[in-house]
């Protein structure tokens, strides 16, 4: 499926299309104003498009206006800072209004809309020069550490491009117990305390013990109570 994101700010192209990555939406072309997006629709033919409406040349409702006279099956989705253009919006027919910071469940929620829906739980991450998809079930931890999120798996440890906050977004199975740090409750096996009583989790398959914060402490509990 090819995606347009139609933008002006790089920052938020970038995020968007990470998060489409992340729901295995890999085809996605960039456009950093509505002038430069008609020309690449004409050339390309997206099949769904994501529109920032406050852009310089030509803003996103004005491109939309040109993009639904001439292609009017392809779906737009605005995705913008501002709530006071969604009546203008709809009335260009769109398929979904989406205010940024944009959330990974909101956006499911406008793919499911245009039938583009999430085609499984999986996750983009790096591999020496490559980058592979890893089933979220596999991902025992994730741990930020300087500019990258390292996954660890049963066998082998991944670079992540994305941050913990984004990534707990992905998946209910993904607990933060420390501000750095998410580990998936189906690897939680119990609570090690070292010689400072500060307390870490025990999770099957590997050796590495995070720590848990004060503040997260009980929940952990509660959930190893449960097991």
């Amino acid at each position: 499926m090819k995606t347009l994101i139609v933008d002006d700010e790089p920052l938020a192209r970038r995020r968007l299309k990470h998060m489409l990555n992340h729901l295995q939406i890999n085809q996605v072309i960039e456009a950093n104003n509505g002038t430069e997006a008609i020309n690449i629709i004409s050339k390309q033919l997206p099949d769904l498009i994501f529109m920032d409406i406050e852009m310089p040349q030509l803003n996103g409702i004005e491109a939309a206006e040109i993009i639904k006279q001439k292609h009017p099956s392809i779906p737009i989705i605005f995705s913008t800072a501002h709530e006071n253009f969604a009546l203008k919006a709809f009335d260009l027919s769109a398929a979904d209004y989406l205010l940024k910071p944009l959330s990974i469940n909101r956006l499911k929620q406008a793919l499911a809309k245009v039938g583009m829906a999430q085609m499984g739980d999986k996750i983009t991450v790096k591999k020496g020069n490559d980058v592979i998809m890893v089933a979220v079930d596999d991902i025992i931890c994730m741990m930020a550490e300087d500019k990258y999120v390292t996954a660890y798996l049963s066998d082998q440890t991944l670079i992540l491009d994305q941050s913990l906050t984004e990534l707990e977004q992905l998946s209910n199975q993904y607990l933060r117990i420390h501000r750095s740090c998410l580990v998936n409750v189906n690897y939680l096996q119990g609570i090690h305390m070292n010689s400072n009583h500060t307390p870490s989790v025990i999770l099957n398959k590997i050796d590495l013990k995070p720590v848990i914060s004060r503040r997260q402490l009980a929940t952990v509990k509660k959930l190893i109570k449960q097991l």
